[in-house]
């Protein structure tokens, strides 16, 4: 009974929240307690959001900035195998700032493929510094206006960055929303994805010490932390500052299906009263994914085999009306075990036509349709015409001439025809129209001449 309890409550609770698009069901109540002060859960293959709260609020990002840090050099940087020695102003730049470090000494050299491992893997702000100063050398604001150009290429209107580490900075700031633009982004890099789902890794021998192994912050995806562990987890990184509080960004994956999941603010206290501090920001991801693998499918929510309304048609050939069904290509996460049997479309008919013309194509948007569960609107889809129907010549040429001989123009034309008709015979019976004869004066040419004797011609 509570099971079926369960599926009901989901139902009636899709689409509840107005902010998140039309399809997608907010699942925000159906887990217990999420603890972030900001968080989000995107489904990556229909961009449907399930849980949201503030995802447009600005908030510190923290070490969530090594995301974009790595997508710069990712993105510009094609031979991760050449090294590069570590100068003296790559660490200056930290001093005093108590950062986490990947403890990196001058004069050593790593691949860039090492630094990046540094940076995303134990979450090293050294690293951070090294991988910009390669790129750009000392120019440090060069690197970050490249990281701003990227937020504004993923329309991130809501982030921007001063640093390439993420310490606490007023000018920093982002939100859950865009850092799973950013996260998504570096997930299309295969060396981003390999990186950060590794939960250590070896750094090599250097000039001044032996090879060490340097382990992940990123607790999600190490099997022996059961609080945070989820084996679907396949990349990510986490983020720590006063300002920030506690932050996680990850990618997983199952069975085709793709979520982003965003912490931000989430404290650090001990939840289950097991005498540890747990913390909230891999809580909450690890509940919200757990959640979604374990109650939605994506199915189809418009089935183009049912026909769901007709609209007249002009010119048909042997048809008068054109049948509607959905194009097909609706989709939308749903509880488990639900199919589009069990969902109702119905048209919009604020978008219907008074009629459409012939020819018409099987396929063509003719109107919208809405897809109704338990009379809750969860999505809109095009309906579009079921069937072919050809043009009939000769309706459409009677019609043609119909139209013409009771247009407004053709009667103007009449009326001016005949008044000028009318106009033309009243001119010739009062002779306005009669030609003149031509009048000429007749000359003897005799007359000319002296003698007065007419000369023979």
């Amino acid at each position: 009974m509570k099971k079926i309890l369960c599926v009901l409550i989901v139902f009636a609770a899709v689409l509840s929240a107005a902010a998140v698009p039309c399809g997608a069901i907010n699942c925000n109540g159906y887990i217990d307690t999420l603890y972030s002060e900001c968080y989000i859960l995107l489904c990556t293959d229909n961009d449907e959001v399930l849980f949201s709260k503030d995802i447009n609020k600005q908030t510190k990002p923290a070490s969530l900035t090594k995301i974009v840090t790595a997508s710069i050099i990712l993105n510009e940087v094609h031979d991760l195998k050449q090294t590069y020695t570590i100068p003296t102003e790559v660490l200056d730049e930290l001093l005093g700032t108590d950062s986490s470090t990947g403890g990196l000494r001058v004069g050593e050299s790593y691949t860039i493929y090492d630094l990046l491992c540094c940076l995303l893997i134990p979450s090293a702000n050294d690293a951070a510094t090294a991988l910009a100063t390669f790129l750009t050398g000392s120019d440090r604001q060069a690197f970050v206006d490249k990281m701003n150009a990227l937020a504004e290429e993923l329309e991130c209107e809501n982030t921007h960055f001063v640093n390439v580490h993420g310490l606490d900075d007023d000018d920093q700031y982002t939100t859950v929303a865009d850092m799973a633009k950013f996260l998504r982004y570096a997930m299309k890099f295969n060396d981003f994805k390999e990186i950060t789902s590794m939960t250590q890794y070896k750094l090599p021998a250097t000039e001044t010490r032996k090879e060490r192994l340097i382990r992940t912050t990123n607790y999600t995806i190490v099997g022996s932390y059961k609080d945070y562990y989820n084996k679907y987890i396949d990349g990510g990184k986490t983020g720590y500052t006063k300002g920030a509080g506690q932050c996680l960004a990850v990618h997983a994956s199952n069975n085709g299906y793709n979520y982003i999941a965003v912490a931000m603010n989430g404290p650090k206290f001990d939840i289950d009263e097991d005498g540890y501090e747990e913390n909230g920001a891999f809580v909450d991801c690890k509940s919200m994914l757990d959640w979604a693998f374990r109650k939605l499918r994506l199915i189809s929510i418009a089935d183009a085999s049912k026909i769901v309304g007709e609209v007249p048609v002009k010119f048909g050939k042997g048809a008068d009306y054109v049948t509607l069904s959905p194009s097909g290509k609706g989709f939308s996460l749903m509880p488990a075990g639900v199919d589009a049997g069990s969902l109702l479309i119905k048209i919009d008919e604020r978008t219907v036509p008074d009629y459409i013309t012939a020819p018409v194509k099987k396929g063509d948007v003719v109107c919208k349709g809405k897809v109704f569960y338990a009379d809750e609107a969860i999505a809109d889809v095009d309906l579009v015409a079921s069937t072919d129907i050809r043009r009939s010549m000769i309706s459409y040429a009677g019609t043609m001439i119909v139209n013409i001989f009771s247009s407004s123009a053709f009667k103007l034309a009449i009326i001016l025809i005949i008044a000028a008709l009318i106009t033309l015979t009243v001119m010739k019976r009062r002779g306005l129209l009669q030609r003149k004869k031509d009048v000429y004066n007749i000359v003897d040419y005799n007359d000319y001449f002296d003698d007065g004797k007419k000369r023979k011609k």
